[in-house]
């Protein structure tokens, strides 16, 4: 394929991610307008006096802070046809340049996900509870206090389904694809595993995620298709739910060897696993069609 400007580069990872930055603010700043028309005699009250203007706007700002699960799904709906909108275009022109698509594995191959992604979670959790990081954090804090403030429903919801659609169609769709067309497999999984680590805005979030970003690409490369990654960060995203609502990472840490037996039984657990997704047989469309 012919070699983009360092300008075109840059613009193709970055379009996804402010498509979706994008849709958040949208969602936000309409948000916000319904706030201030539900609240107009307040507000008009709170304009006399600059102490009150700035209480009712920081009453505002938590209003923000407490739907912040639901606004963030709520983004993600919005900017996924967009996302979708961009791969399919992404898609027509890689098939017009002669590219050749990835081999798929097997949907047989697919419960193997579940072996490496929710111990992977678990795991990598734990060291960042024992390495005591989240407490250096005030945004982390007040971040994992939001996300796990809804009900449990929500969080599943929000934050197990809708969001992990929208962020593999950003960094694994779009970004890591893309880089992939100029880069090797390895360059591509680390970059894309850097940007997704870095979006999400805190020190303990931008370790985890980054470490969870190379997973991800890693499964998007070796399965095919996207939708490996996705049912991997729904898994990931839907364990930590559960986990953290009957307080068992609270139970671990209790006694610091529980959770290091834990930890290394998930080590080995993933690690074993991801052994056998190293060496599936991926197929071509028209083999698997074949054996359907």
């Amino acid at each position: 394929m012919q070699q983009k400007s360092l300008g075109k580069q840059i613009w193709e990872i970055a379009s996804p991610v402010l498509v979706h930055l994008g849709a958040t603010m949208v969602v936000e700043i309409i948000f916000i307008m319904f706030y201030y028309m539900n609240h107009i005699p307040e507000l008009v009250v709170a304009m006399e006096t600059e102490e009150a203007l700035t209480e009712f706007i920081l009453e505002m700002s938590y209003s923000v802070y407490d739907y912040v699960v639901e606004l963030t799904a709520l983004a993600s709906i919005v900017a996924l046809p967009f996302l979708i909108w961009m791969k399919h275009r992404d898609t027509k022109k890689e098939k017009a340049a002669g590219v050749v698509p990835n081999k798929k594995a097997p949907l047989s191959k697919y419960f193997l996900i579940a072996g490496i992604s929710i111990p992977f979670a678990i795991g990598f959790n734990n060291i960042l509870t024992l390495s005591n990081l989240a407490e250096y954090s005030v945004a982390y804090q007040e971040t994992a206090e939001a996300l796990y403030t809804p009900t449990l429903w929500v969080q599943l919801l929000c934050l197990g389904i809708i969001v992990p659609i929208t962020e593999e169609y950003v960094f694994r769709g779009l970004i890591y694809k893309r880089i992939r067309r100029s880069a090797s497999v390895m360059r591509a999984i680390i970059s894309s595993a850097i940007f997704f680590g870095l979006y999400h805005g805190n020190s303990v979030q931008m370790i985890y995620g980054t470490l969870c970003g190379i997973l991800l690409a890693y499964l998007c490369e070796k399965y095919g298709s996207m939708k490996a990654p996705i049912f991997a960060h729904m898994l990931m995203n839907i364990a930590s739910c559960i986990l953290t609502d009957v307080d068992a990472f609270t139970w671990m840490f209790v006694k610091p060897i529980r959770m290091a037996v834990i930890t290394i039984v998930c080590a080995a657990v993933a690690s074993t696993v991801f052994l056998f997704i190293r060496d599936i047989d991926e197929k071509s469309e028209e083999e698997l069609l074949q054996e359907c």
